[in-house]
């Protein structure tokens, strides 16, 4: 089966995605241009966040710019980095936790999105001058502190 999936979230700062993939666990693979997945879409995955229907092509399914992977672990499925009209969005096949991938990235990415946008928050302050801290509370939020 595939269920081949998309965020609405554009990929801006490539660096912010690849330190927000060691963040979690997975590896950012610069340049690969297929990501492991079913094979085949067989029309059998129509959720809101289905892939076709935020403009991926599915004969366009497999292909990327760059993908994410998890390390060590060769049947996981794999994220492809896309690139869209403003930067990149995800696309990723979550069939049966994407065969260890939803370990790492968390369901539909929200591990690998939560740290890219704290990555890119962090880099923005920073250039603004503000001196910054973070950290994860209790409940898995993150929390940053901003300073002049």
């Amino acid at each position: 089966m595939s269920h081949v999936a998309t965020i609405e979230i554009i990929i801006k700062d490539l660096e912010a995605l690849k330190q927000a993939c060691k963040e979690c666990g997975l590896e950012f693979v610069q340049g690969q241009k297929t990501y492991k997945w079913y094979g085949k879409w067989v029309q059998d995955y129509h959720g809101n966040d289905a892939a076709y229907k935020h403009g991926i092509d599915p004969k366009n399914y497999g292909k990327c710019d760059h993908a994410i992977r998890v390390p060590n672990n060769p049947q996981a499925y794999e994220i492809g980095v896309v690139k869209v009209d403003k930067g990149y969005t995800l696309v990723w096949d979550f069939w049966n936790g994407g065969f260890g991938l939803e370990k790492l990235a968390g369901p539909n990415c929200s591990n690998v999105v939560q740290n890219y946008s704290k990555n890119v928050t962090l880099k923005k302050l920073r250039n603004m001058g503000y001196s910054v801290k973070h950290k994860t509370n209790t409940e898995g939020d993150i929390e940053i502190e901003a300073t002049r």
